[in-house]
């Protein structure tokens, strides 16, 4: 009688086993045959993501970036442009010569315009409290609350964009990095007097076709898993150098966020939330991503250069100025250089 109980149990674990490897056979199956819906792959509800650096759920936890006792940057509200400057903690010399080039101010200008630097947790201590001072001094950085990575550059841009629409409501954003050159000599005027695109502007450098492939090696410091995002190329993006954002464009932009799950490319990762919120990126000579011997006429075009040192930083200020002219100083900006005029 006891051999036949066993008998019996035995034959039930075997049917099981072979059930749920049945089961298991018919998801993958399925798996194949019908994809995941839509192009962003997301975290399921409570999981972490798996780059370091990142606790949100799902999409990007706002609340946490937000959490902490730093003092926000001081900002007027409805301003025609809020540059906003992704800076390390420890790239003090880069910071103080924004200030006293393009980021300085003469007096009261028509269309008002600020910068604003924005800055993670520093690993080491000392140079946390050198941030804190520094933002005392100068009431200019938002600091998040994330380990500043390069890696974390997303959560970085995220945090800004959210508390300069929450707090200031500029006509535009413009986002940039502390290596950049930024022409605020033309760009708030243009932008005010100039340009047309009131709403739904999202526009910089974009890159080529080729260039938007999703980078799958993990040693790259571009490295994006498939679990992360899975399709193989990135959608149309303006390059992390410098992009220009209507406010409504970056309050879509926010509230694609919440729902789309991040990756560690900040540029690639607007580009996706774009498209999410059906916004098309628009390319513009004005951003230049490489740094060549631009002559003084250059600069009555050039809104953002890449790559300069802050030496570069002050000759770059200094071409500006005598690129300056009296009367058809908007008028110029908004025609492209002359053949001649390029370098």
């Amino acid at each position: 009688m006891r051999w036949w109980c066993w008998k019996r149990l035995l034959c039930a674990s075997l049917l099981l086993l072979l059930l749920l490897w049945c089961l298991l056979l018919l998801a993958r199956d399925v798996q194949k045959k019908w994809p995941v819906a839509g192009r962003f792959r997301l975290a399921p509800r409570g999981q972490l993501l798996a780059w370091p650096g990142l606790g949100a759920v799902q999409g990007v936890d706002f609340a946490s970036l937000f959490a902490g006792s730093h003092a926000s940057p001081r900002c007027d509200w409805g301003q025609v442009l809020l540059i906003l400057v992704t800076s390390a903690p420890g790239n003090v010399e880069a910071r103080h010569v924004i200030r006293r080039t393009w980021a300085a101010q003469e007096g009261q200008p028509p269309n008002r315009w600020q910068t604003v630097f924005l800055v993670g947790q520093a690993a080491e201590a000392e140079v946390a409290r050198g941030v804190q001072r520094e933002q005392q001094e100068f009431g200019d950085i938002l600091v998040g609350n994330y380990k500043d990575t390069y890696r974390n550059l997303t959560l970085k841009v995220m945090h800004g964009l959210k508390w300069a629409s929450k707090k200031c409501r500029p006509r535009y954003i413009l986002k940039t990095d502390d290596d950049c050159f930024v022409n605020t000599d033309r760009l708030p005027a243009f932008l005010a007097e100039v340009n047309t695109v009131r709403t739904g502007l999202y526009v910089g450098s974009l890159f080529s076709q080729e260039k938007r492939q999703v980078i799958r090696e993990p040693s790259s410091k571009w490295y994006v898993s498939r679990q992360d995002y899975h399709p193989d190329e990135y959608p149309p993006y303006a390059s992390g150098i410098g992009y220009v954002l209507s406010l409504d464009v970056a309050e879509k932009i926010l509230e694609a966020a919440r729902r789309v799950r991040p990756i560690p490319v900040e540029d690639a990762y607007v580009g996706i939330l774009a498209e999410e919120a059906g916004v098309r990126a628009k390319a513009s000579a004005r951003f230049a991503k490489h740094n060549v011997r631009w002559r003084v006429c250059n600069y009555r075009y050039l809104m953002v250069i890449h790559h300069l040192s802050p030496r570069e930083q002050e000759a770059a200020w200094r071409r500006c100025r005598r690129g300056r002219a009296p009367a058809v100083a908007v008028r110029a900006a908004s025609r492209p250089p002359a053949p001649g005029c390029r370098r």
